[in-house]
């Protein structure tokens, strides 16, 4: 992976200038370090990515240490979970509604409806297809999962707020951004727009 990374961040600094800038001021994308999620379970990651829907960073990272605290564990698995309450789990700082798709996704893997075992061997659209079916899983889930569980290299998540600041800070996009103003600029970093999202994230944090 250390070898494609490399490749990526030559692509992206030869075809983009604002990109270049960004990879020159951040040093190695640490997207999938040994440290990261990419060394996680697939049911981990989508149980880290359900919690930071809509929260910022620091929230939902409070959110998650409770939890693996409460769980007496470094990685979310189901069985474990499925041992606490709602209220137990609410304690812990989640909201009825992520507590409900926590419980969706449990019994998906338990019941094995979502074929987690074999996401590695799907392409993109079969992955987010066989996802999106669970409740509280929409296309940023996915782009999460894709990118931080699979490893994939070409995602782009437009669903990420931080994703689409960065984007407006760093290129002349009008007031209110279409779809089609981002892929614009995005076209010419394929195959590898989940390394230059990585750098537009550290552009804002």
């Amino acid at each position: 992976m250390k070898k494609k990374v490399q490749a990526a961040t030559r692509h992206l600094k030869q075809v983009d200038a604002t990109l270049k800038k960004l990879i020159d001021r951040h040093g190695a994308c640490t997207l999938f370090d040994n440290n990261g999620l990419l060394h996680r379970s697939d049911f981990h990651v989508l149980i880290w990515a359900i919690i930071n829907q809509q929260l910022s960073v620091k929230s939902a990272r409070a959110i998650e240490n409770k939890l693996l605290f409460k769980l007496s564990t470094d990685n979310f698995n189901q069985k474990s979970i499925d041992a606490l309450s709602d209220n137990e789990l609410a304690g812990c700082g989640l909201s009825k509604q992520k507590i409900r798709y926590i419980r969706a996704l449990c019994q998906a893997s338990q019941t094995r409806s979502i074929p987690l075992e074999r996401m590695h061997e799907m392409d993109n659209k079969q992955v987010s297809d066989s996802l999106i079916q669970l409740p509280g899983i929409g296309p940023w889930t996915v782009d999460m999962f894709l990118m931080f569980s699979l490893g994939r290299l070409d995602v782009l998540p437009l669903g990420d707020l931080a994703l689409r600041k960065s984007f407006s800070q760093h290129y002349s996009l009008p007031e209110n951004p279409s779809t089609d103003d981002y892929l614009s600029i995005a076209r010419c970093w394929h195959p590898y727009e989940s390394i230059a999202s990585w750098y537009l994230w550290a552009a804002v944090d």
